[in-house]
């Protein structure tokens, strides 16, 4: 029996571990302690942050396995590729790890490929991050150096409001470091792919739209298309550009999740950030399924724990489209939350998240990915067969909190 250790035991790991389960794998999991469904779906859990690459690697030759991964997470990526390179294991290298998780060496590491990046600095001070803002002008973004999930990211319009938004910015980064970058006017894209035995395919593009928080940048949707049904140049280019970039980073294998910010006004392709793994809200094992018609965590698993590898030129994609759709609720207790069942009974619904929702119990105000709530996934044909689901979903779904006597409904 095959063994293998999964970092995290969240929501997005939970597709990684019944894979394993199915093909008679033991799974292992690292997390801290705590209400993580992982936990219960694995053979057996240690509870370790999932960012300490030494006490995992203990762990690991403690256990002897035979492949350690983790998917729809930053923070774990390096230390599951420094525990595989220790180990002879199936790794990207912890060096590489390094370049698709911390910004600066990210920034660093596009820039040699020739890909468009914002002037950016890395700041470990108010006084550095503030003579970093000179050169770039305002506004100005503000993010971590290692974080996910949107927080600590911060759009900066005047200095004065530099000093809050950095310390709030800083305590997210475990290198206790931020970027600075100028700021990009232009619509966000995602880019979805995999690489093998040094090939590398494009399967989905992305298009992102944001609740309405002034100085967040917090995603309510995303819709992703399959790779062979785009069209539009300048979806084109970002697709080459996310070619180009991973090519050049050198990935030898794995899932990727790009970023990118198309400036009309520049007419370039600039990059956000890049992941070695899948992406959040089920994309890597859902969306980009559905729309591609290739199941990249299935894959991946094959190549990490037989050694089975893939042509990725000779695929044929699905030409389909998935999304994925959060929502907000105002701070109350919950009091009622109705129509879920005929939801879930919408032709084309695939998924419905609720279940940390419940009559009575408080609801947080968003402040960052984790304070939203969802995902309702869906699919479709076409982009408008999926929007038009969107709308019965957002029309259907009635969910109401109370705070000081107020009552106030879904924020979509």
């Amino acid at each position: 029996m095959k063994k293998i250790m999964i970092l995290g035991a969240g929501a997005g790991q939970i597709p990684f571990i019944n894979i394993c389960k199915k093909r008679g794998a033991y799974v292992i999991v690292i997390s801290p302690r705590g209400k993580y469904p992982g936990i219960e779906a694995a053979d057996r859990h240690y509870a370790c942050d999932t960012r300490d690459k030494e006490q995992i690697l203990e762990i690991a030759r403690k256990e002897n396995i035979d492949a350690v991964t983790t998917d729809q997470t930053d923070v774990s990526v390096p230390a599951a590729a420094y525990v595989a390179e220790q180990m002879g294991l199936r790794g990207i290298g912890y060096q590489k790890a390094l370049q698709f998780t911390d910004k600066y060496a990210m920034y660093c590491a596009a820039k040699q490929t020739g890909i468009y990046v914002p002037e950016f600095a890395m700041a470990c001070s108010l006084s550095e991050a503030e003579e970093a803002i000179h050169k770039t002008g305002l506004p100005a973004i503000i993010k971590p150096s290692n974080s996910s999930g949107s927080r600590g990211v911060y759009r900066i319009n005047t200095i004065e409001a530099l000093a809050d938004c950095f310390k709030n910015s800083i305590r997210f980064s475990s290198t206790q470091s931020i970027i600075v970058e100028e700021f990009i006017e232009g619509r966000e894209y995602i880019v979805d792919g995999f690489a093998m035995d040094g090939k590398y395919r494009n399967l989905d593009l992305g298009i992102k739209e944001y609740f309405q928080k002034e100085g967040s940048y917090i995603s309510k949707m995303c819709m992703f298309s399959s790779a062979d049904l785009i069209e539009d140049d300048v979806e084109k280019q970002v697709m080459d550009a996310n070619r180009t970039l991973i090519k050049g980073m050198g990935l030898e294998f794995g899932i990727t999740h790009g970023e990118y910010i198309y400036s009309q006004n520049r007419g370039k392709v600039y990059l956000v950030e890049v992941a070695a793994r899948g992406g959040g809200v089920f994309l890597s094992s859902d969306l980009t399924p559905k729309a591609s018609g290739i199941h990249t965590n299935e894959l991946l698993l094959d190549y990490l724990l037989d050694g089975s590898v893939t042509d990725v030129d000779a695929w044929k994609l699905d030409r389909k489209v998935a999304a994925w759709r959060c929502f907000a609720l105002k701070k109350g207790v919950i009091k009622h939350i109705k129509n879920v069942d005929r939801l879930k009974a919408v032709d084309g619904v695939d998924k419905v998240c609720l279940d940390g929702l419940k009559i009575g119990t408080y609801a947080e105000e968003l402040s960052d990915d984790t304070t939203k709530y969802g995902p309702v996934l869906v699919s479709g044909d076409s982009r408008d067969s999926c929007y038009k689901i969107l709308d019965e979903v957002e029309n259907l779904l009635d969910i109401v909190t109370e705070e000081d006597g107020r009552t106030a409904a879904i924020i979509w």
